[in-house]
């Protein structure tokens, strides 16, 4: 996926789609188009669940990048916000 754009833009660099993204969080793809751009937020399951899944994507690859899964596991922890709301690059 190229840019998610809104609030979370770094999040497109991780999933293809937003359909898998919405997937990985348990939501809705409206659902997670509201909280993308602000007008809903996502829940603490949700943003677990989204950290979850990039942490398992990423020991299902070769080689895996210590960094993605350091971050996945911060924003496990309470961080998401921090983590992934940044710009990319």
């Amino acid at each position: 996926m190229k840019a998610v754009g809104g609030l979370y833009p770094s999040l497109g660099q991780l999933f293809k789609s937003q359909s898998e993204l919405a997937h990985a969080g348990c939501m809705s793809v409206r659902r997670l188009y509201d909280c993308l751009n602000g007008i809903k937020t996502f829940t603490r399951a949700e943003k677990k669940a989204i950290s979850a899944n990039i942490i398992a994507k990423e020991l299902e690859k070769r080689p895996i990048n210590e960094k993605k899964i350091a971050d996945a596991q911060e924003a496990y922890r309470g961080r998401f916000d921090e983590i992934y709301r940044r710009k990319v690059g």
